[in-house]
């Protein structure tokens, strides 16, 4: 359970380094916008530095995605072993560690950006690890097992009711 927690943690912070590196990525574009006198000038030493912005940020983004790639296939197989266990505890156990560790990391990303920091981001990327960790699938699974529990129960206390 324990593991299943730092990867889902882990799993959040390399999503969110990989959305950050993204953005960086779209912010070197974004800023080739030049007047022309300064063109001649600026254009070649600026394409050099993006340049190796690039490479560095290009270099950063597979490194972070075989990490995430990584979390993923170990969450997977900690997910097959838990196959085993009372799915409903577990996934409320899930659920109440990951509201804590959610906000551990959303604090880290408002430290880490200050100002530049953007809750729409930080909704998008817990929704994006979301998906990734098939969630809706489980929270659906885990809702029709407790339905089905509530039915049987219904059924049983028919059944021992006296007739009157």
């Amino acid at each position: 359970m324990f593991r299943h927690r730092e990867l889902a943690a882990k799993i959040a912070a390399l999503t969110e380094d990989l959305e950050e590196l993204r953005s960086e990525k779209n912010l070197l574009l974004a800023s080739l916008a030049y007047t022309e006198e300064d063109a001649a000038d600026k254009f070649p030493k600026d394409i050099a530095a993006m340049e190796q912005s690039m490479k560095r940020l290009e270099e950063q983004e597979q490194k972070y995605s075989a990490e995430l790639d990584a979390a993923l296939n170990e969450y997977a197989g900690l997910w097959e072993q838990a196959q085993g266990f009372d799915l409903v505890q577990f996934y409320e156990t899930k659920q109440a560690i990951r509201s804590g560790k959610e906000q551990e990391a959303e604090n880290r990303a408002q430290e880490v950006f200050g100002e530049k920091y953007s809750p729409l981001l930080m909704f998008d990327s817990k929704k994006a690890v979301s998906r990734m960790l098939h969630e809706d699938m489980e929270r659906q699974a885990v809702w029709r097992m407790v339905r089905q529990a509530q039915k049987e129960q219904q059924t049983s206390r028919k059944k021992n009711e006296p007739e009157r």
